[in-house]
């Protein structure tokens, strides 16, 4: 019986409190209201946002080409074919997020001229990092007002410059602080993602204006596939640039063998001793074993040629970019429905907050509330 009396208790507490906040509808309404024009007005003054994407088909090559003969001389080179089980060198397609993130392929990017909004000059995303991050008015007065002792700090530490840097002599890439700004603007960007359903990358950038989003778009995807294509050949191409060299010096000693041995040959007509047969004989071995040799390196720098070729993977463009002709964002519904949402769970809980703290500390004045709303 006393469970029972305590669970109608609670259900009449429940039932008070929705009248309690219902009598608080105004409040609540206020609030609702406030925080979703503080939401459409922070939709308003954001930047408008275009999103330019486009869908390619990554085709991984099976070479079909069986090194043979190559294994010997890649392991002279320290190489190794880096195949499959299946026989067939793969690029994952994990692989394309990883390139769109690396430092190689966004400071490339990053040097590409697009228009902005607020310039009238084409402009890469590194020139306008250095561009947006001039002072306005507003920032140079409180800087030489409130916040002076902070610039004549500043100001003391720039000027102690320590000894000029080469980058060519350093083991490691360095960067200023516009490039890192501009590596991290184009990071949140550029996504390129894979689709595991229809086996497809899918990349998209977003920017301020369309012809923005289409340029740097378009950039990615051709910037992509060639960082791709150069991972993925760049095996085929040490074993290509490897045989070569050794072709061109089994070249310039099969000349030198051959010469060696034909102006004995002529010199030596009509001249007949052991001597002459001997010396005679040497010379045609060598050269007909350097003449093996040469057609045999050849054969394998022709097999490294189409080992190359094949190698290289073939993309197939689904989706192209076109220029978008709607924004993408900011999404004024989405803010009102936040700033709704928002509202109402910060009205209700002030109130329900007020009756908690009344309950701790003016229990008084809370029983006076319960009466006035029974």
């Amino acid at each position: 019986m006393e469970e029972v009396r305590d669970n109608k208790q609670d259900q009449i507490d429940i039932v008070w409190l929705l009248k309690y906040l219902f009598t608080k509808r105004k409040f609540i309404l206020k609030v609702v209201g406030c925080t979703t024009l503080f939401f459409v007005l922070i939709c308003l003054f954001k930047p408008n946002k275009y999103t330019a994407t486009a869908s390619i088909i990554p085709v991984s090559s099976n070479t079909g080409v069986d090194l043979g003969g190559l294994n010997s001389l890649a392991s002279m080179a320290g190489l190794t074919t880096g195949k499959s089980k299946s026989g067939v060198d793969i690029v994952t397609p994990d692989l394309y997020p990883k390139v769109a993130q690396s430092t190689p392929f966004l400071c490339e990017i990053m040097n590409i001229k697009v228009p902005w909004a607020n310039i009238d000059t084409l402009m890469s995303v590194y020139e306008y990092t250095k561009y947006d991050s001039i002072p306005s008015f507003g920032e140079y007065l409180r800087m030489y007002t409130i916040d002076l002792p902070n610039t004549i700090k500043i100001w003391f530490n720039g000027k102690k410059t320590g000894p000029s840097i080469n980058k060519k002599n350093l083991p490691y890439e360095v960067y200023d602080k516009y490039e890192y700004k501009a590596m991290s603007k184009l990071k949140e960007m550029i996504k390129v993602d894979e689709d595991p359903i229809f086996e497809t990358i899918e990349v998209s950038v977003d920017a301020e204006s369309p012809k923005q989003a289409s340029i740097l778009a378009s950039s990615v995807v051709n910037t992509l596939q060639s960082h791709v294509i150069e991972h993925k050949t760049r095996r085929a191409k040490y074993m290509l640039d490897f045989i070569q060299e050794r072709y061109n010096e089994t070249t310039l000693e099969y000349e030198s063998v051959r010469q060696k041995f034909f102006d004995y040959k002529d010199s030596h007509r009509d001249m007949i001793s052991e001597r002459v047969n001997v010396e005679y004989q040497r010379l045609s071995d060598q050269y007909d074993l350097s003449y093996s040799i040469l057609k045999s390196i050849s054969s394998q720098l022709e097999q490294a040629k189409l080992a190359f070729m094949e190698n290289t993977p073939v993309f197939s463009i689904v989706q192209p970019v076109v220029l978008p002709v709607s924004k993408s964002g900011p999404k004024m519904m989405l803010y009102i429905v936040v700033g709704i949402m928002l509202g109402f769970i910060t009205s209700i809980g002030w109130l329900i907050m007020r009756l908690a703290w009344w309950q701790v500390f003016d229990e008084e004045r809370l029983n006076r509330l319960i009466l006035e709303h029974k």
